[in-house]
């Protein structure tokens, strides 16, 4: 861990100890009821205080905001022992991945329905979403004591080569009514391979204040991912070589990295209109404030950038065979700005895009009331997005000899939307729980533009579970984003003029908790697609196409011996434009138990396995996976062993990965020309702590 690490999680711990020893004083104080004014001079009251302090029971719900950051909805914290050993955010959010070989890199998920094709989004901010924490992601709190939650980890041999990862999270009530915490996350993975060293970065302050007539929540971000580029190894078949080590491989770059920063504030607020009623729990009868309707304001302001620097604007290689010498961008390939070697203090190349959003929405709302049997909640409101984006000056005359535009200058535009919609829903029924929302843009660049929602919930109770059957649907006609449109940088310009895409999805699931089963299908129809094509250039597609996916997990426990089993099955009518795996899976075979009575253990292995498949290429000065049709990777086991163990508050494990190149020497590519990291051995621990 570096001294700027080591400094961070210091602080933070004098931070939160410091926070717990503040409040103990007067929040608990407060929750258990206690007098602190009469006798509080007193020894014995004194003793008294303090025991009434340590009755106090933790108690902690945790909130998430949805539909806009308009509603409210209560969640759980993720603190459970299965999977604990699961640390790379990847394989948390998805059971199939590309990535560049080693944590921290640029990643997309080989799951369709969880890619994003979101315009509101940072379009090169896309393929780091897995290590970011984004405001959708940020959950709120409401605690009768200050929570920590600590995790680490890293290889065991971390230095020169190695990974190690790192999380803090805090958070407490002032009084029952206000709540603040915070979340810092960072990885730094050096990797295997030459010249791929990643370092992700995530700070967020939150807090919420809610009372009777008023509620507000804000969120304060940023994400930044620090990545060199190695543009693959030179000859991927080297991994095939038991002689040669991962840092003697050659690659294509050096010098090359690429830096994409996200920075965001989120404020949403209401002032709740409503009514006063007597309520009696417990033979006690007091006052209780019922809302009917509410104003409310959300504030979303996000600035986003990626910066792309290389000292050479088009590497090559000269190989001893045949092919002689090879530039990776191709022999035609002529930078637009600059094409001289520069040095790592001014490079050849220095791409800057970036986006800037801010976001007003008012609602008008009415509000599901808990004290009327039929009803349903509804609202209704008006937004606008103010945006910027900008990219690498255009020069106006591309003339050997004349002066091109410097490095580093960028040129803008401002784009605006002003849209309307609503939704209504049914969130807290017994028997069926619903909603349904709908935005239509009215002007600006995306005028036309539409997005319907909506989801059924049925709960099947019976005397040991509740079951779920859910039902989702969802339809869009989306402008493509303004850098599918418009981009110029030192590799690539384009000018496009797309239609919109139009797609229809629907979904349907079953989950059973007690049987620990869940299964179930989604199924998207997409017009106008856009994708990445062969030459790593936005396209769109000529035709309309589909895709299919079936998906189903089911637990089995046979005394101590645990088998968790997850399948999915995806099938898309057409290879031209979409490339993803035919069947992945994820295999867990583990022995659980108790050793001493306290220590819980569980013991065993991970299997991961996808189907081989055309997995897209990667392009390093745009950052983004592009369709081919040359290499399939794939039909590799993924293969780890590991170890949990918890003890109180506190879990553990070892976990050695990617067992598989021990005995099955070659096609460990996590894309093609990017090769997995070689079997590793890593450790981790979680603490949290309550006082």
């Amino acid at each position: 861990m570096g001294i700027q690490l080591k400094f961070i999680t210091f602080i933070t711990l004098l931070f939160a100890c410091g926070l717990t020893y503040a409040q103990s004083g007067n929040y608990n104080s407060y929750a258990s009821g206690q007098n602190r004014g009469k006798g509080s001079n007193s020894p014995n009251s004194k003793k008294k205080s303090d025991a009434k302090k340590d009755t106090v029971v933790f108690k902690m719900k945790v909130f998430e905001l949805q539909d806009g950051y308009s509603r409210i909805k209560q969640s759980k914290l993720d603190t459970v022992f299965a999977d604990f050993h699961n640390y790379n955010p990847i394989y948390k959010k998805s059971i199939s991945a590309q990535s560049l070989g080693n944590m921290g890199t640029s990643a997309q998920s080989n799951d369709y329905f969880q890619r994003s094709f979101d315009s509101n989004e940072f379009l090169f901010l896309r393929n780091y979403q897995s290590y970011s924490t984004l405001p959708k992601d940020i959950h709120f709190y409401n605690t009768t004591k200050p929570f920590t939650l600590l995790d680490y980890g890293q290889w065991f041999v971390n230095k020169p080569k190695g990974e190690s990862w790192l999380k803090v999270f805090q958070t407490q009530n002032i009084n029952p009514s206000l709540n603040f915490g915070f979340s810092y996350s960072s990885i730094s993975s050096q990797g295997k391979y030459l010249n791929q060293e990643a370092k992700d970065n995530s700070l967020n302050l939150f807090g919420s204040y809610n009372i009777d007539r008023y509620d507000l929540w804000f969120i304060i971000g940023k994400n930044k991912s620090t990545n060199q580029e190695n543009g693959g190894l030179l000859n991927p078949t080297d991994i095939q070589n038991p002689d040669l080590k991962p840092e003697n491989m050659p690659v294509w770059f050096t010098g090359t990295s690429a830096t994409t920063n996200n920075t965001f504030v989120v404020i949403s607020h209401q002032y709740k209109f409503g009514k006063w009623i007597k309520v009696k729990e417990k033979d006690e009868e007091f006052q209780k404030f019922i809302p009917r309707f509410t104003l409310m304001h959300t504030l979303d302001w996000t600035n986003n950038s990626r910066y792309f620097s290389e000292v050479e604007p088009n590497p090559y290689y000269d190989f001893t065979d045949t092919r002689g010498r090879v530039y990776f961008y191709g022999t035609q390939h002529l930078p637009y700005i600059n094409g001289s070697t520069g040095t790592t203090t001014i490079p050849g190349t220095q791409d800057r895009t970036g986006m800037s959003r801010v976001t007003n929405m008012f609602y008008l709302k009415g509000v599901e009331a808990p004290d009327r049997k039929y009803t349903f909640g509804k609202q209704a409101y008006i937004g606008n997005d103010l945006i910027n984006v900008y990219s690498p000056r255009e020069a106006l005359i591309y003339t050997p000899g004349i002066m091109r535009p410097p490095l580093g200058l960028t040129q803008s535009n401002n784009i605006t939307n002003t849209f309307v919609g609503g939704s209504i829903f049914r969130s807290n029924a017994k028997f069926l729980n619903w909603s349904g929302s709908g935005r239509y843009y009215l002007q600006g660049y995306r005028a036309g533009d539409f997005d319907m929602r909506g989801d059924i919930e049925k709960p099947l109770r019976s005397s040991r579970d509740t079951s779920f059957i859910r039902l989702t649907g969802n339809m869009t006609n989306t402008t493509p984003d303004y850098f599918y449109t418009h981009y110029y940088s030192n590799h690539f310009k384009w000018v496009n003029h797309f239609d919109k895409t139009y797609e229809l999805k629907v979904g349907a699931s079953y989950e059973k908790p007690y049987r620990r089963l869940k299964f179930g299908f989604k199924y998207s129809i997409v017009n106008k697609f856009i994708y990445w094509n062969e030459s790593s250039l936005p396209s769109q597609a000529s035709s309309e196409f589909s895709v299919a996916q079936f998906f189903v997990r089911k637990d089995f426990r046979f005394g101590p011996l645990n088998l968790e089993n997850s399948v999915m099955y995806q099938k898309s009518t057409t290879d031209k434009y979409l490339h993803i795996p035919e069947i992945s899976t994820r295999n867990t075979v583990f022995l659980s138990g108790l050793l001493a009575k306290v220590l819980a253990l569980q013991i065993g292995f991970d299997l991961r396995y996808d189907t081989g498949y055309y997995a897209d290429y990667y392009s390093p000065a745009l950052g983004m996976f592009y369709v081919q049709h040359n290499e399939k990777i794939g039909d590799y086991p993924w293969l780890d062993a590991f170890v949990n163990l918890k003890l109180k508050r506190t879990r553990f494990y070892v976990k050695y990965s990617n067992l598989g190149t021990k005995f099955v020497p070659k096609g460990y590519y996590t894309t093609p020309g990017y090769a997995g990291q070689v079997a590793s051995l890593a450790f981790g621990l979680s603490w949290s702590f309550y006082n």
